[in-house]
């Protein structure tokens, strides 16, 4: 019997292709019910997969096909509460300029730490990470919207933006590490 891994090493675009299918409309669905949009459904699908896939290659995951298809929906489903609970969905403005006064009452000293670290990460990366990332995330706006500026495919920005994301999250935990937090 093939067993996921064997599945996946045999082919993994088929696999990935299979995955997507299998789990896509649900998401889609699911996201629309509750309070989004295709491009979010494209986003958090894109994320959850990442994620999944992740957890899969290093071993965190072991299971049927089935299971995994499971384990990527609820992940997904996951990704997309987090999102609406975050307050994430509110236009952010950016400011280089940082206050004691902007700072609120209730943040501690590790977040306020947290932030400063996340964003000496973000001044690491290169000029097309920060501009993706700083359009999708601060300007809000859609994948597509970005790829015309960048005179790019929607695709390829995806691909960049999480490509972006995770040298992100390297930058950000060897900050960590450097720090003593982990």
């Amino acid at each position: 019997m093939e067993t996921l891994n064997d599945w996946l090493q045999d082919n993994p675009e088929h696999a990935l292709k299979r995955i997507y299918s299998d789990n896509f409309s649900w998401l889609e669905n699911y996201i629309r019910q509750n309070s989004g949009n295709p491009d979010d459904a494209r986003d958090i699908f894109q994320e959850g997969i990442a994620a999944a896939w992740m957890n899969l290659r290093t071993g965190k995951f072991v299971g049927t096909r089935d299971k995994f298809n499971a384990y990527v929906r609820q992940i997904c489903k996951y990704k997309w509460i987090n999102e609406l609970r975050s307050g994430k969905r509110k236009k952010t403005v950016y400011n280089e300029q940082v206050s004691e006064q902007d700072i609120p009452d209730n943040v501690s000293e590790g977040d306020l730490e947290h932030t400063m670290l996340l964003k000496k990460s973000f001044s690491m990366l290169g000029e097309k990470c920060r501009e993706v990332l700083e359009q999708f995330y601060y300007n809000q706006k859609p994948l597509g919207e970005i790829a015309t500026q960048m005179q790019n495919t929607e695709d390829s920005i995806k691909t960049i933006k999480y490509r972006c994301m995770m040298q992100l999250r390297k930058f950000f935990l060897d900050e960590m590490k450097k720090n003593g937090e982990i």
